[in-house]
C-alpha cells in the first residue's frame, strides 16, 4: 500500500517557507517499519535513516489496542482524538536516530532536533485484527472449517475451545495426533474403541461414568485422579475398572486466544504547525494511511463457560 502520509509531508514542506526560502526535503516512510514503544505511553514510530527523519504517534489510552480486549472478537475499532499530549510529531535531526530515541522516557542527547513540526489536532483510527483460534493440537481449518461446531454445548465454538467434548480434559491432552494436515484416526487415542476419539468423547473409557465426573478430588481436573494401585500410570477416566462417581457441576476455566494480530493506524484533520514558533504549516482532512505495526504477541483470553447438564 503506498504510504499517503510521506506524499503529503512532502507537499507540506514544499509549500512552508523559512526567511522567504523554500525548504525542500525528501519525506518518504513508505518503505521503514512501523515500531512501537508502550512503556510508559503508546508511541509508534517510523525512522527514515537516509534523512535522519522520523515520524511518530504518541498517544495515551486504556484500551487494549494491541491485543482481544478479552471479549473474544476477530476485528476492533478504536476512535483517539489528539489533543496536547497527543500528537504526530516529525523530526530532522544532525545524525542517525535509533529506536532509543522514542522509548526513553528522557530522550538521548543527542542527535539533536534540527527541525519539528506538529500536530496537536486530528483524529486517529486504530483497527486491531487477528485470527481466534484454541491453539490445542488441531489446527482450526481441520477442526471446523465452518467455525460453527460447538460440541459440547457451551457456547465456545470448538476452534476456540480448548475442551471440545466438555469433559474438564483439555483437548490437548486427549492424545489427537495431525498427519499430512488431518487427524490421523489410527495414532489418535480411542481409549474405550467406540470410533469416537477421546477429544470429543464425553466417557473416554466406557464405563458408564462420565468422564467429567471421574474427579474424586473435585478439582475441576479428572486427569489426575487415579485410584488404582495395579494401574498406577493409568489415570481413573481412562480405566474401565474404576467407576467412582463423583457429581461436578461446573467447568474449569477456559483461554483461547488472538493470534496474528495486525495494528492498522489512519490519520485525519491533521493540522502540523512549526516548532517552537507555532506557525501553521498544512491541515489535511483526508484519511491517511500511517501505518500497520505486526509485532503484538498473541493475546489471551479468558473465560468459564456456564456449566450446562
Amino acid at each position: 500500500m503506498k504510504n499517503a502520509l510521506g506524499a503529503l509531508i512532502a507537499v507540506f514542506f514544499l509549500n512552508a517557507c523559512d526567511d522567504g526560502d523554500i525548504i525542500v526535503t525528501s519525506f518518504d516512510f513508505e518503505e521503514q517499519t512501523l515500531e512501537i514503544c508502550n512503556d510508559f505511553e503508546f508511541v509508534f514510530f517510523k525512522i527514515n535513516p537516509d534523512n535522519n527523519e522520523s515520524i511518530a504517534l504518541s498517544f495515551s489510552t486504556t484500551e487494549d489496542i494491541l491485543g482481544s480486549g478479552n471479549i473474544g472478537v476477530e476485528q476492533r475499532t478504536f476512535e483517539i482524538s489528539l489533543g496536547a499530549n497527543d500528537n504526530v510529531i516529525y523530526r530532522r535531526f544532525d545524525g542517525s536516530v535509533t529506536s532509543d530515541y522514542f522509548c526513553n522516557p528522557i530522550p538521548p542527547s543527542t542527535p539533536l532536533v534540527v527541525e519539528e513540526f506538529i500536530s496537536s489536532d486530528g483524529d486517529i483510527t486504530i483497527l486491531t485484527e487477528g485470527i481466534l483460534a484454541d491453539n490445542d493440537p488441531i489446527p482450526s481449518d481441520i477442526e471446523d472449517p465452518t467455525g460453527l461446531i460447538d460440541t459440547d454445548g457451551d457456547l465456545l465454538v470448538d476452534i476456540i475451545d480448548f475442551d471440545d467434548d466438555g469433559d474438564n480434559v483439555p483437548t490437548s491432552q486427549e492424545g489427537v495426533v495431525i498427519t499430512n494436515g488431518a487427524i490421523d484416526l489410527e495414532l489418535s487415542r480411542d481409549t474405550d474403541e467406540d470410533g469416537i476419539l477421546d477429544y470429543l468423547d464425553i466417557d473416554d473409557d466406557n464405563d458408564g461414568v462420565l468422564t467429567i465426573n471421574e474427579d474424586a478430588n473435585m478439582d475441576l481436573d479428572p486427569s489426575n485422579d487415579n485410584s488404582d494401585p495395579d494401574n498406577e500410570g493409568l489415570d481413573d477416566y481412562l480405566n474401565p475398572e474404576i467407576t467412582i462417581n463423583t457429581e461436578i457441576t461446573a467447568y474449569r476455566e477456559h483461554f483461547y486466544f488472538l493470534n496474528d494480530i495486525e495494528v492498522s493506524i489512519n490519520t485525519q484533520n491533521l493540522d502540523f504547525r512549526r516548532s517552537p514558533d507555532g506557525e501553521e504549516v498544512i491541515r489535511d482532512i483526508r484519511s491517511v494511511p500511517f501505518g500497520i505495526f505486526t509485532g503484538a504477541p498473541d493475546s489471551e483470553i479468558t473465560i468459564t463457560p456456564e456449566f450446562i447438564n
